[in-house]
């Protein structure tokens, strides 16, 4: 696993243009592999956002938690070079019954971390992650709704058309782009965003396993705030689709924001 994080990474690392932020799915990263992920954040001078192997909050009463790095570049979103990177934890509220079988089986219990975090990355807009169970969480959906350009999914999912369809629904009801990076040993990766056009909402779509790809996609911020504030330029075609219900009196997140 360590071999092909570091080979996609190497990849993505020697793009004329590198990406700003690296997503790497759901429990796929070693925990002792976090110190060198740090240092590869600060040489791409990316964010990486990735699914950690479980953590052991305590091994006396055998709790286990599940939890993603949210690994920041000092000098992230300039033309400086980053010398050092620090790390953000954004634990999985919710598990699957798969996931608390398999804990039980080896005398573990999972421990809930009830937290929503948003992440505000300047130009880049705004952006939450959540762990794949956590994706179906609609109390979640309404804290994020209108309030984020980006929802990052880091998965370990076999049932592919229940987030494909999730993906699309969400980006409407949300009002965001989507990005699902599931494990290559299923597929079932995708980039949705709002657009008025069929053709143009997938931006990316992976089917097929076992595959060990790197994908790299532009997602729109710009714009996609435009259309969000209401705020779309007259006799410019609007790209986006109509605002969800209820969006002139929706609560914005305001708790546990942090810029980067």
């Amino acid at each position: 696993m360590i071999a092909q994080i570091q080979h996609q990474l190497a990849s993505l690392a020697q793009q004329s243009t590198r990406p700003q932020i690296v997503l790497l799915p759901e429990l796929t990263v070693p925990t002792g592999f976090l110190p060198s992920l740090r240092v590869i954040a600060a040489q791409m001078n990316a964010v990486i956002i990735a699914g950690m192997d479980f953590n052991i909050a305590s091994r006396k009463a055998k709790i286990a938690r599940n939890r993603a790095a949210v690994v920041i570049p000092n000098a992230w979103g300039t033309d400086k070079v980053s010398s050092r990177a620090t790390v953000r934890y954004v634990g999985k509220t919710y598990a699957a019954w798969r996931e608390k079988e398999h804990l039980k089986a080896h005398g573990y219990t999972f421990q809930s971390i009830p937290e929503v975090w948003v992440f505000n990355a300047g130009s880049l807009g705004k952006f939450a992650v959540a762990v794949c169970y956590d994706f179906l969480d609609l109390e979640r959906v309404a804290m994020y709704r209108l309030g984020i350009q980006h929802l990052f999914i880091l998965a370990y999912n076999t049932d592919l058309p229940t987030f494909d369809h999730a993906a699309e629904a969400l980006s409407r009801m949300i009002f965001c782009n989507v990005v699902v990076c599931n494990t290559g040993s299923h597929g079932g990766s995708l980039a949705v965003s709002p657009y008025s056009g069929v053709g143009k909402r997938v931006i990316y779509r992976h089917i097929g396993s076992p595959l060990s790809t790197g994908q790299t996609v532009a997602l729109p911020v710009a714009d996609l705030i435009l259309a969000q504030t209401n705020s779309w330029p007259s006799g410019r075609d609007r790209e986006f689709k109509s605002l969800p219900p209820g969006a002139e009196i929706v609560h914005q997140l305001t708790p546990h924001t942090t810029d980067i």
